[in-house]
């Protein structure tokens, strides 16, 4: 259910992320903000993916049309949210 937490709440960063002690000398960057967006109030967002069985029993994943449409709004509002944050502001000369 990896796919579902990188579209909607935009957390398949978390794999690349590690609170080892040891793991600190070699990091490379530093988490300092984190933005969450949540879609699961929207039909459209629970609809377009779900896992569910076929005839024969076997599990697997429905995609629907509108998964890019969601996956890329839930991205917009989490990039204009974190944009401020993280930019630099102009100054002014």
């Amino acid at each position: 259910m990896l796919i579902p937490n990188c579209l909607f709440r935009v957390g398949g960063a978390a794999v690349l992320l590690s609170n080892k002690a040891p793991d600190k000398q070699r990091a490379k960057y530093k988490l300092v903000h984190v933005v969450r967006t949540h879609r699961g109030a929207y039909d459209k967002a629970c609809r377009c993916f779900y896992q569910e069985q076929d005839d024969v029993g076997k599990t697997g994943v429905s995609l629907s049309k509108d998964l890019m449409a969601i996956a890329g709004g839930t991205l917009k509002t989490n990039i204009t949210t974190l944009g401020p944050i993280v930019l630099l502001e102009a100054k002014s000369p």
